[in-house]
């Protein structure tokens, strides 16, 4: 059994909790090292609160970031800051972004569980998908001085022109209807970060109506400003279409005078990784991806680009092709390939290269490993761009070929003479919809097409079609030299470490369908475990970073909230029942707290989780929280900690940071009420070996 302690108290304003990690899983290789291993962390800081919790639809809730980041709420402490998003250092700073309450949708979007149990409260969380006005949370962007242990909250009154960022952080480019303001996300999410120099980038994601963008902005432009914005958007792109495209701005600020400097624009359906590169030539340049995406809603096709920023420190934002800093460095080519969402460095035969994991793209490839050709001596540019190709798909190795076109390429590292990566499952907005998408809507098989209703005498061929679908995290690896090796087949280059030897595929019948299991198409067998590490709810591998001669690995255990939910029905009066809607609790679901565990695919999942522990090697309260896993050497399976950092809310490790040479880890929580909710950062205190 893992055992961890947590030591809470506080010691000069702030938390430094020393938590040992202990596990019985030992590395291979325990002739070398018969002692377990061990790693230890400290709390370092969390998101601070931004608002104050009286319960569900209640008008006395009260959220204000800028109020609550120096003062303590009046009721119940709330930490809408659920995910480190995004993180970028600057001297002795971690910069990082927010997710606000994640929880609150994941199983609406990616658990198929129905919107109107969404709304609910807990002791841990409360979720108001549908908030009375001036209730919906917002991501924030926050800095932190790992010297000081001072956190502070960028807004209006803590750095320069901090008001005309509010401002630009809480306003977007048209104006929303009356309805679409309502549904919709204020403000932005921080997807990606960047520091190069003095400034610090971040990207705060949105998304509108594609008629709107053009109906309201588009159409009153020049002709020599649409030509310039025209260069956003895949050629041809239909501006008439219906449906959701993604819009960005990309915020900058001088980090060291802790001024805003202004933003640009883009629209991409999602924002990645940034990165600072130091060329061949020895000069720096700041890359970062925009890509197309379905998870949030989006039709999937903007613009699959990598770019560069090109201004100068007094001018960040002018200059570059698109007139605003920036420019497009990848050739056409990539536009067939999906979002990159982590990329490394290396350098074989004295030249330097990329290698990028690829989302999906819609209406082009499956997830992707790729390379880069070789970097020019000042780098990629609008001249001489990046040119990709493909080392690996994600379908080289699941059998089920239309489902697995919804997975993705998560993060990567190098380790020994290895690149370690994974991939990532975002629930049922991956196989289940494509396979939805290929056979109902477009086959139209009856028996499929009827799941779409959640009648309950189809609740079992739901659950099977929920449960053969589902996916959890694979990590694989290939040997450095071979990644130039782009005519070798993946199945001899590749190794699978963890996943499936053999996996459901659904099959087309005359009047139905089936499910029926076949070998994965590297055929492999894996070298160290199951996918997911053995929990079905690890469909995530967040993070790879090397330190300290180890691997680290962090997961994120999409299952963990769920505990809670289904464990508190009934908490609170409104709780699966109601939607809020023109100032009024709406009960759409009145029997929603006893029906909320029928036919409802997030119940499946939490059900087959619970029936796995006794069989995979973790107790219920581990099959709760987010597990880091961390490879000793390249011989042997992970060691697996599986506490959540000692915090019961933890349910992941989002980032890292390294600032001064120590390592930081940020996570993700399910919890959003209370002390122990909210996003913390965990330093590397060292390890027993």
């Amino acid at each position: 059994m893992l055992k961890l302690k947590r030591f809470p108290g506080a010691l000069f304003g702030c938390l430094l909790a020393v938590i040992p990690f202990t596990s019985t899983i030992a590395a291979q290789g325990s002739d070398r090292n018969p002692e377990p291993l061990e790693v230890r962390f400290s709390r370092a800081f969390g998101a601070p609160a931004d608002g104050s919790w009286d319960g569900i639809f209640s008008g006395d809730n009260v959220l204000d970031p800028v109020k609550y980041a120096t003062q303590k709420p009046e009721q119940t402490i709330f930490k809408s800051a659920q995910y480190a998003l995004s993180s970028a250092t600057s001297g002795d700073e971690i910069w990082y972004g927010s997710a606000a309450s994640v929880w609150c949708y994941w199983p609406y979007v990616s658990m198929k569980m129905p919107v109107t149990l969404m709304n609910h409260e807990t002791p841990n969380h409360g979720c108001q998908i549908t908030p009375p006005s001036g209730q919906r949370p917002t991501g924030q962007i926050y800095f932190h001085n790992v010297k000081t242990n001072v956190s502070t909250h960028v807004g209006p009154d803590t750095i320069t022109n901090g008001q005309q960022f509010w401002k630009d952080s809480s306003n977007g480019l048209i104006e929303l209807s009356f309805i679409d303001a309502m549904l919709a996300m204020p403000g932005y999410t921080y997807r990606g970060a960047g520091s190069i120099d003095n400034l610090t980038f971040f990207a705060g994601s949105n998304q509108y109506q594609v008629e709107d963008i053009k109906t309201q902005w588009l159409d009153q432009l020049s002709p020599e400003q649409l030509a310039v914005e025209l260069k956003k958007f895949p050629a041809d792109f239909d501006f008439n279409q219906e449906g959701l495209i993604g819009y960005n701005r990309i915020f900058v600020f001088d980090n060291v005078k802790k001024e805003y400097l202004g933003y640009a624009e883009f629209f991409f359906d999602t924002v990645r990784r940034f990165q600072t590169v130091t060329h061949p030539d020895g000069s720096k340049g700041l890359y970062w991806f925009g890509g197309p995406d379905q998870s949030g809603g989006q039709i999937g096709r903007s613009l699959n680009t990598m770019l560069r920023w090109v201004g100068t420190t007094d001018n960040p934002l002018s200059g570059g092709m698109l007139n605003n800093g920036f420019d497009i460095v990848s050739d056409q080519r990539f536009e067939k390939y999906g979002v990159v969402g982590d990329f490394r460095e290396f350098i074989v035969n004295g030249e330097k290269h990329f290698v990028s994991s690829s989302w999906y793209n819609p209406y082009g490839e499956p997830a992707s490993m790729l390379v880069s050709n070789a970097m020019p001596e000042n780098g990629y540019s609008a001249d001489n761009p990046v040119v990709y190709q493909t080392v690996m798909q994600y379908t080289d190795y699941d059998p089920e070929q239309v489902g697995s076109h919804g997975s993705k390429m998560a993060a990567n590292a190098f380790f020994g003479d290895y690149l370690y990566f994974g991939s990532y499952h975002q629930g049922t907005s991956g196989a289940y919809d494509k396979i939805m998408h290929k056979y109902c809507d477009e086959q139209q098989i009856a028996s499929l097409c009827k799941l779409r209703d959640y009648d309950t005498e189809d609740t079992e061929a739901h659950r099977e079609f929920m449960m053969k679908t589902w996916r959890a995290a694979a990590v694989f690896r290939i040997k450095i030299e071979d990644l130039l090796a782009i005519d070798t087949p993946a199945r001899d280059k590749i190794e699978l470490l963890y996943g499936k030897e053999r996996d459901w595929v659904f099959k087309p019948t005359k009047d139905s369908y089936e499910f029926v299991m076949a070998e994965n198409k590297l055929g492999q067998k894996p070298l160290f475990g199951d996918e997911g590490f053995g929990h079905q709810g690890m469909v995530y591998t967040f993070t790879f970073v090397e330190h300290d001669g180890k691997l680290f690995l962090g997961s994120w255990n999409s299952t963990a909230g769920l505990f809670d939910m289904f464990d508190h029905t009934d908490y609170a009066f409104w709780n699966h029942r109601a939607l809020y809607m023109f100032g009024l609790p709406i009960p759409v679901s009145p029997f929603g707290q006893t029906t909320v565990t029928e036919n409802n695919p997030a119940y499946f999942l939490y059900q087959s989780v619970i029936d796995d522990a006794a069989t995979n090697g973790y107790t219920l309260e581990e099959a709760k929280r987010g597990w880091l896993m961390v490879f000793e050497d390249t011989d042997s399976p992970a060691v697996k900690f599986k506490d959540g950092f000692g915090n019961p809310c933890n349910n992941g490790v989002r980032n890292y940071a390294k600032v001064n040479g120590e390592l930081y880890l940020g996570t993700t929580s399910w919890c959003n009420l209370g002390e122990e909710s909210g996003l913390e950062y965990y330093k590397y205190e060292g390890s027993n070996r």
